[in-house]
């Protein structure tokens, strides 16, 4: 009952996080039928990295990460089990993600979706984790000016 309270209060807070960068960055990953480019990604914080689907099919996107001031901004991701993000990019489409801290994020890219099947009676559940390919995002703190 208390992960589903706050799967709950992280969906909501979630909704409320702006969809595009303050900053104004913006990095581009794109996803073909068989690679991520660039596989790992050097961003600023505040940087908003958005993933495009140059495939014919849906794709998944999945990372992890720990709590809700790791991230800034969020467009077509969704809350799951309130520790990972999730999002479905169709063909052409895209979806968004600004990181508010240093980090190095990895995450992976699916052709099929994640299936979770619950536990009965004290049972554990199981997964069902298609084969995709992983990359990640690496996220540093902006360079330090020297006054003039």
């Amino acid at each position: 009952m208390g992960l589903l309270l706050a799967g709950c209060w992280c969906a909501s807070a979630c909704a409320s996080l702006p969809t595009t960068s303050r900053s104004g960055a913006v990095h581009d990953i794109v996803i073909t039928e068989d690679r991520i480019s660039p596989q790992d990604l050097i961003v600023q914080i505040g940087d908003e990295v958005r993933w495009v689907n140059h495939r014919l099919n849906p794709v998944w996107v999945y990372f992890f990460r720990d709590t809700l001031d790791e991230v800034s901004c969020a467009n077509g991701f969704s809350l799951f089990w309130a520790n990972e993000e999730e999002a479905v990019i169709a063909p052409g489409q895209s979806v968004s993600v600004c990181f508010a801290k240093e980090d190095a994020v990895s995450y992976t890219v699916q052709s099929e979706q994640t299936v979770i099947r619950g536990s009965t009676a004290g049972e554990g559940g199981s997964f069902s984790i298609p084969k995709g390919l992983h990359a990640a995002v690496i996220v540093e703190a902006a360079p330090v000016r020297a006054p003039r």
